[in-house]
């Protein structure tokens, strides 16, 4: 599962004040950077947008702590549990509620996430050692598909059997198996960041 961090102590109040702004799209690299950058949210962000509706903060609660400690939800003690819920309501889910990628009652202790948390899984399914410029090589196939043409229509030696329509032919043909193969790389990110937050049953 990884090496994951133990937080011995909890601050009071949130480490700082985000103005971001009204408008997700507004926050910068970097601030959204420092709201991902630890691990409770990231668990508590990705269990969020797991779930419909509504969620009790006991259940978001319970989710982090069998990640954190690597226990099954039935089995966690009270001190760990409660090590991670005064975390969490203090510091963690106010940040993320200050962002705008949920909706957290701290009274009633419900959380809602926001359609505004989508911009966050972008982030929290990058993976740096997976990752492909995608905008080189699709430049590099519309090259490729360029040189193609030119050689076709200037009937250059070896490809000056190549018509107009098996050219046609040949370009899609590349494209789409970047895009299939785009598309696997995509759900393997995916199916990476279930396996990291996964928790023991």
């Amino acid at each position: 599962m990884g090496t994951k961090y133990t937080e011995t102590t909890v601050p009071d109040q949130p480490t700082a004040s985000i103005g971001f702004g009204t408008l997700t799209g507004q926050i910068s690299r970097s601030e959204l950077f420092d709201v991902l950058s630890h691990e409770r949210r990231r668990c508590a962000l990705y269990y969020l947008q797991q779930q419909e509706g509504v969620v009790e903060l006991g259940e978001v609660v319970d989710y982090v702590t069998a990640w954190q400690y690597d226990r099954p939800i039935t089995e966690l003690p009270s001190d760990e549990r409660m090590r991670v819920y005064s975390a969490l309501h203090q510091v963690h889910l106010p940040k993320l509620d200050a962002v705008g990628f949920i909706e957290y009652d701290s009274d009633a202790g419900t959380i809602e996430v926001n359609e505004e948390a989508e911009y966050a899984k972008l982030y929290l399914e990058y993976d740096p050692g997976n990752d492909i410029s995608w905008s080189s090589l699709y430049l590099g196939l519309t090259g490729v598909g360029a040189l193609l043409a030119t050689v076709s229509q200037q009937a250059i030696y070896p490809f000056d059997w190549l018509g107009a329509s098996l050219l046609i032919w040949i370009v899609l043909t590349m494209f789409a198996l970047a895009g299939v193969i785009h598309t696997i790389h995509n759900w393997r990110n995916k199916q990476a960041m279930e396996t990291l937050f996964q928790v023991r049953q």
